[in-house]
């Protein structure tokens, strides 16, 4: 296949099957692979921008070959998960590559031919970036329309993986790097190297526990405890970043609880008044800001147990959108 041809059949296929391609081509649409393409870098590889000769965009993910074993596990897991997910709020896989090349070398006095593994996976072009590029305190950045639209679109990724099999998904990762938004602010969970697939016993014992420092309960650090309760506590880290900010966790840990609730409602209600028009519910989006931030509060108790479930948190957003829409309607 050439470039044109391989790249046609991008997606073509629904996008359940994603497109074998050969490094020559991720080299072609990466400029090899150049720093200008870079979009990020992670502990297991470097994710490239790649461009279509007639402008579309994927994004490719290279792993680093400098781990083979565990490069090779990582590999299979997160293309083996991203294989099974098909949601909306889900990064789609649209294409991949592993390839084995024999590259000629001079080693001691004598010409050798080398393995070259190549490992790729290719993702949709996610323009907007990561959510760590749009987090603001309450008083500047993205309005709270856009923020409750992130925070609900990631709850609902969320519930795909935890409820929406047979057996649940652990994402283990979840943080704003690895919360991408596309050209509308639609956000897709993606990185799911670290993710499990657990069976009937849905809390389990692990001997190596990974994921972000921050983003990660107690129970999951110190003694290797996991459930679905160890995203729930990412996403209430997440959410409370959403809502108040880089610091914003850091601040909720310091402060007293309504002390902190305070703070963040006055924020935005000064921040509503400022640009809400007299037509819009300002009580009704106070009040749904107070609930996302107490929802985000409860996603990180230390006891697991008194954390609420995916299913909760969402009824509780939409008893919110409930509550907006008929105010506006008696408006």
């Amino acid at each position: 296949l050439t470039s044109r041809d391989s790249w046609a059949t991008i997606g073509s296929n629904g996008g359940t099957e994603p497109t074998n391609l050969t490094i020559r081509i991720l080299q072609d649409i990466t400029d090899n692979f150049s720093e200008e393409r870079s979009l990020g870098q992670g502990a297991y590889g470097k994710v490239y921008k790649g461009v279509h000769e007639n402008g579309e965009k994927i994004a490719v993910k290279l792993l680093h070959n400098n781990m083979q074993v565990i490069d090779d596990k990582l590999f299979k897991q997160e293309f083996t998960n991203l294989m099974m997910l098909n949601h909306e709020n889900i990064i789609r896989l649209v294409g991949y590559c592993y390839e084995t090349q024999h590259q000629h070398m001079e080693f001691q006095g004598k010409i050798i031919f080398g393995e070259m593994i190549y490992k790729a996976l290719c993702f949709e072009y996610m323009h907007k970036g990561s959510l760590q590029k749009h987090l603001y305190e309450e008083t500047q950045g993205l309005d709270w329309d856009k923020r409750y639209k992130i925070i609900k679109g990631t709850c609902e990724g969320l519930k795909y993986l935890h409820e929406g099999f047979k057996e649940p998904i652990y994402h283990l990762d979840l943080k704003p790097e690895n919360i991408l938004l596309d050209e509308y602010m639609m956000p897709k969970l993606a990185d799911f190297g670290l993710s499990k697939l657990f069976g009937e016993e849905q809390t389990r014992v692990t001997q190596s526990p990974l994921g972000t420092i921050g983003y990660m309960p107690h129970e999951y650090l110190f003694k290797g405890i996991v459930s679905k309760k160890v995203d729930i506590f990412s996403l209430g880290v997440v959410m409370i970043k959403i809502i108040t900010g880089p610091k914003g966790h850091s601040r909720s840990a310091e402060m007293p609880y309504e002390e902190f609730l305070d703070e963040v409602q006055e924020n935005w209600r000064n921040r509503f008044q400022a640009t809400l028009s007299s037509s819009q519910p300002l009580e009704g989006y106070c009040q749904q800001v107070n609930i996302c931030t107490k929802i985000a509060l409860s996603c990180m108790e230390t006891d697991r147990h008194k954390r609420p479930t995916i299913l909760d948190i969402i009824d509780k957003l939409n008893e919110t959108e409930t509550m907006i829409d008929e105010v506006n309607f008696h408006c």
